[in-house]
C-alpha cells in the first residue's frame, strides 16, 4: 500500500501532458518505488540530423512512438523526443536510460548532455543503466535522445531502450539494483562455465601424464574452449563485456571446440577420423572466418546463422549417430558415449530457435532467444545445463574407463613382473665357467621384459654359445624367448648348424607368428671355433669383424640351411657378441651409434661397451657378451 501511495504522489508532480498514455499504468515494480516509466508522449524520426536537438524544434509531424522495457533497438539513426511539464516545488529528479552503452547521445533543453558519446559497435555492449539529473525549478523540459544502433547488433543481439523518470536518490537505487541484477543473473553461468574450463584443465593434465591417450586431449580442449566461450558470451549478454568479444572471439572459436569434439569421439573409441569427418572438420574452419566476415558486415548475418546452427546440429547429432553404428558393430565404449553425446545438441538446438526462426521468417513470438531453467529464484541456461551434463556424463565415464584399464594395467605389470622374474631368471642362470676361457655378459633390457636373449652350456666338453634378438618386445616377446632357452637347455646338440636348425623348426611351428635373429658358436679347449649365423650381427675377434655367411633368421622358412664356419683362437684372443641395440643405440640429436664406434670399442669389456652404448642413448635391449680364450692367468696357474 505504500508503494501504490509513494508512485501516485509522484505522479502527482509530474503534468499530465508527459502522461498521454494509459491512466493507471504500473511501473515495473523491481525498479523499486519512487520510479515512473516515461513509455508514451515520445516523438520519433529515422535520420541523424543534429538540428533535431536544438529546443524549439517542431515535432509534431514526427511518428508517436512507445518505449519500454521491450521496446526494441531498430537498426541505424534514429532520434527519440520527449516534452515534461514539471511541477516546480518538486525535489530533484533525474532520468533512469536503460540503453546499450555506445549507443546514444542525450541533450536536454536544447543542451547536449556530457559523458555520453555514440562510438563503434566494437565498444558497445548490452544494455546498462544511465543516471541523468534533470535541471532543477520544473516547468516545461524537452529530452532528445539520438540512438544509432548497427544493423548487425540488431539482428545478432537485438536491444532494447527504456528511459524512467524518479527521484535522484531512487534512481539511483534502481540503477544500482538493476546492475546488481545483472551481475547475479551472470553468477550461476560464470560458475557453471568456470567448472567447464576447470574440467578441461584437469583432463589436460591427466593427458601429459598419459600422453598416448588423445581422447584426454581433444576433451580437454573442448572443454576448456567450451566454458570459455560460452562464459564470455554470457558475459556479453549480461553487458558486462562489449559485443565485440563475442563476435569476433567468442563466437567464432566455437568451432575449433566441435572439432575437438570430433576428434574425442573418434579417439574414445579408438577409429581415425574419416574422410568425410575430416571434411567436416575443414568446413568447420571456413565457418569459423565466416563467422568473422558476418561481424565485419561483409557477409549475411540470417545466412550465418543457419550455417552457425547447420554446424553445430550436423555435429551434434551426426556423432550420436556414428557411435551407434560403431555400437552395432560390436564397440561396446561407443554405445557409452551415444546418450552424453546428444547432450550438446539438445543445448544448441534449445539455443537457435529463435535465431533460425528469425532467419526463415518463421513466427517465433513468445520463444525466448534462450531457454532457462529457473530454480529457486535463480535462473539457469538451458545451453548451460546441458554442457554439464555432459560434463558429468562424460566424467562418470572416463571414471569408469580409468577404474577398469586401471585394474587392467595393475594386472599387466603384475604379469610382467612375474615375466621379467622368470626371464632374469632363465638369463642369469650360472654355468661353469671352462678353464681355457673366461666368459663375461652384461644384459639391459629396454623395457621391464626385453627380447634379447643368450645362453651357454658345456656340451661334450667344448663350450657352446648362443645369442639372439627376438622381435617384437613385452610380454610376447618374453614368451618367446622363455621358449627359445628351454629348448637350448635340452637340445645336446654341439654342431652350431644343427642348433639353429633345431630352433628354427620351433620357431616356425609357432602359430603366434614372430621370427629370431640368433647366432650359435662351439668353442673347443684347443681354441678351435665353429660358428653358424641366422640374420645376426656377426661376432668381434680382436676388433674385427669375423666374416660370416649369414643365413635367414628363424621362423622365417622352414627348411633353411645354416652354413659354419671354423676359424682358430689363440691365447688372448677376445670374442665380442652383442644385440644390434648397441649399434642402434641413438643420441638425442638423432645420430646412430654404429657399426664404426662399435668396431673400435669391441676390444673393451662387455661392461664398458655396454656402458658407452647407454650413455649414447638406449633404444633397445643392449646385450654384450665376451669371451677371452685362454688367459694369461689360466695359462700360468
Amino acid at each position: 500500500m505504500r508503494r501504490h501511495v509513494s508512485l501516485l504522489l509522484l505522479a502527482a508532480l509530474v503534468a499530465p501532458a508527459a502522461f498521454a498514455q494509459d491512466s493507471g499504468f504500473v511501473p515495473p515494480l523491481q525498479l523499486g518505488s519512487g520510479m515512473v516509466p516515461l513509455e508514451r508522449g515520445w516523438r520519433t524520426q529515422v535520420g541523424n540530423n543534429p538540428a533535431w536537438a536544438q529546443l524549439d524544434f517542431d515535432d509534431s509531424a514526427w511518428q508517436r512512438a512507445t518505449l519500454s522495457a521491450h521496446t526494441p533497438l531498430l537498426a541505424g539513426p534514429r532520434w527519440y523526443r520527449l516534452r515534461l511539464h514539471l511541477n516546480p516545488n518538486q525535489s530533484p529528479l533525474a532520468l533512469l536510460i536503460m540503453v546499450p552503452s555506445g549507443s546514444f547521445e542525450l541533450w536536454i533543453d536544447g543542451k547536449r548532455v556530457p559523458g555520453f558519446l555514440m562510438t563503434s559497435w566494437l565498444r558497445m555492449s548490452s544494455s546498462h543503466e544511465f543516471v541523468v539529473p534533470l535541471p532543477s525549478g520544473g516547468g516545461e523540459t524537452e529530452i532528445a535522445l539520438r540512438v544509432s544502433f548497427p544493423p548487425y547488433l540488431a539482428e545478432t543481439y537485438g536491444g532494447t531502450i527504456s528511459v524512467y523518470l524518479g527521484g535522484t536518490p531512487a534512481a539511483e537505487d534502481a540503477a544500482s539494483a538493476s546492475r546488481d541484477r545483472r551481475s547475479l543473473s551472470y553468477l550461476p553461468s560464470a560458475l557453471l562455465n568456470i567448472a567447464l574450463v576447470l574440467a578441461g584443465i584437469g583432463v589436460l593434465v591427466l593427458f601429459f601424464a598419459q600422453r598416448p591417450r588423445l581422447e584426454y586431449l581433444w576433451l580437454g580442449l573442448y572443454f576448456l574452449i567450451l566454458g570459455a566461450a560460452t562464459a564470455l558470451w554470457r558475459a556479453v549478454d549480461g553487458g558486462l563485456l562489449p559485443y565485440w568479444v563475442n563476435s569476433l572471439l567468442s563466437d567464432p572459436i566455437i568451432y575449433p571446440a566441435l572439432i575437438c569434439q570430433i576428434e574425442f569421439s573418434f579417439a574414445f573409441i579408438h577409429r581415425k577420423v574419416s574422410r568425410g569427418w575430416r571434411a567436416c572438420e575443414w568446413l568447420l574452419v571456413s565457418a569459423m572466418f565466416i563467422a568473422i566476415l558476418s561481424a565485419a558486415g561483409l557477409f549475411s548475418t540470417p545466412a550465418y546463422w543457419l550455417i552457425e546452427t547447420f554446424a553445430s546440429l550436423a555435429v551434434g547429432l551426426g556423432l550420436p549417430i556414428l557411435l551407434f553404428v560403431h555400437f552395432r558393430r560390436g564397440n561396446r565404449e561407443a554405445g557409452l558415449l551415444i546418450l552424453p553425446s546428444l547432450l550438446p545438441a539438445v543445448g544448441v538446438a534449445s539455443s537457435d530457435l529463435f535465431t533460425v526462426g528469425a532467419a526463415l521468417g518463421i513466427p517465433v513470438s513468445g520463444l525466448s532467444q534462450d531457454l532457462v531453467v529457473s530454480w529457486g529464484g535463480v535462473q539457469i541456461s538451458f545451453v548451460d545445463i546441458a554442457n554439464v551434463g555432459f560434463l558429468l556424463a562424460i566424467g562418470a565415464l572416463l571414471l569408469l574407463r580409468f577404474t577398469r584399464i586401471s585394474h587392467q594395467q595393475a594386472r599387466a605389470a603384475a604379469e610382467l613382473e612375474a615375466a621379467q622374474r622368470i626371464q632374469s631368471l632363465l638369463l642369469r642362470r650360472t654355468q661353469p665357467e671352462p678353464l681355457y676361457a673366461r666368459i663375461e655378459v652384461v644384459y639391459q633390457p629396454a623395457q621391464e621384459v626385453g627380447g634379447d636373449f643368450f645362453h651357454s652350456a658345456q656340451i661334450a666338453g667344448a663350450t657352446r654359445i648362443v645369442m639372439g634378438d627376438v622381435s617384437g618386445k613385452g610380454m610376447g616377446a618374453a614368451m618367446l624367448v622363455a621358449v627359445l632357452l628351454g629348448a637350448l637347455d635340452n637340445s645336446a646338440d654341439s654342431n652350431p648348424a644343427a642348433v639353429l636348425d633345431g630352433l628354427n623348426v620351433i620357431m616356425t611351428a609357432r602359430q603366434q607368428g614372430g621370427f629370431a635373429t640368433c647366432v650359435c658358436a662351439l668353442l673347443a679347449p684347443d681354441g678351435t671355433l665353429t660358428v653358424a649365423n641366422a640374420g645376426h650381427l656377426s661376432p668381434y675377434r680382436n676388433g674385427e669383424e669375423v666374416p660370416l655367411e649369414s643365413s635367414l633368421p628363424l621362423g622365417i622358412a622352414p627348411d633353411t640351411d645354416y652354413a659354419e664356419v671354423t676359424l682358430q683362437l689363440g691365447p688372448g684372443d677376445t670374442l665380442t657378441f652383442l644385440s644390434d641395440g648397441v649399434v642402434e643405440a641413438r643420441s638425442p640429436t638423432g645420430k646412430l651409434f654404429g657399426f664404426e664406434r662399435t668396431r673400435s670399442i669391441s676390444t673393451q669389456s662387455a661392461e664398458e661397451i655396454a656402458r658407452a652404448a647407454s650413455t649414447f642413448g638406449q633404444q633397445d635391449d643392449i646385450t654384450v657378451l665376451t669371451v677371452t680364450f685362454a688367459p694369461v692367468e689360466v695359462i700360468h696357474a
